[in-house]
């Protein structure tokens, strides 16, 4: 598994956590679904980027059982198969919690085999406002566009990470 390093929003998050400061952590699974040499990812046209579906797990849920249930979500997809996690990512930022100083938030990206069109998408409201609908495209595209969107003023802070992650199975595809 590939461990990409650690993305701090704000500089000096890492020495915070290291120092002992509270943390409030949270782990999201995002599923890695090849088709030939290209990605299936949900794109925004708000943003003119990509996004890997997946989603955070629940209180006793598996990486397994969350990656189905947000395939089901976000793609109308059944998970049919689930590999090895590929890579991981850190991301630090100031925590909004009361009792936190600093938000953890671990990614694990996972290759999967997927049947498509079983369920009509369920988009939380944050992801319709954003108009994602699944595509095809490879991770250099993804990436460029990624990139692009990252440089526009208010961009969703999550670009970073695909940024990375795209980059990262670039090399790996």
């Amino acid at each position: 598994m590939i461990r990409l390093p650690t993305i701090e929003h704000a500089s000096g998050l890492v020495q915070e956590v290291q120092s002992g400061a509270r943390v409030a952590s949270r782990v999201t699974v995002k599923a890695v679904i090849w088709e030939g040499q290209r990605l299936r990812l949900l794109h925004s046209p708000r943003w003119s980027c990509y996004k890997f579906a997946g989603g955070g797990t629940e209180t006793g849920e598996s990486h397994a059982v969350a990656l189905a249930r947000e395939l089901r979500e976000e793609l109308g997809a059944e998970l049919l198969e689930l590999g090895l996690p590929l890579l991981t990512v850190t991301e630090l930022s100031w925590a909004q919690e009361a009792a936190a100083d600093v938000f953890q938030m671990d990614s694990f990206y996972y290759p999967c085999q997927v049947r498509l069109g079983q369920h009509p998408p369920t988009l939380e409201a944050y992801e319709a406002e954003l108009g994602l609908t699944p595509c095809l495209v490879t991770p250099a595209q993804a990436a460029t566009a990624n990139a692009r969107a990252q440089a526009q003023a208010a961009a969703p802070r999550w670009l970073r990470r695909e940024v990375a992650v795209l980059r990262a199975l670039e090399q790996v595809g």
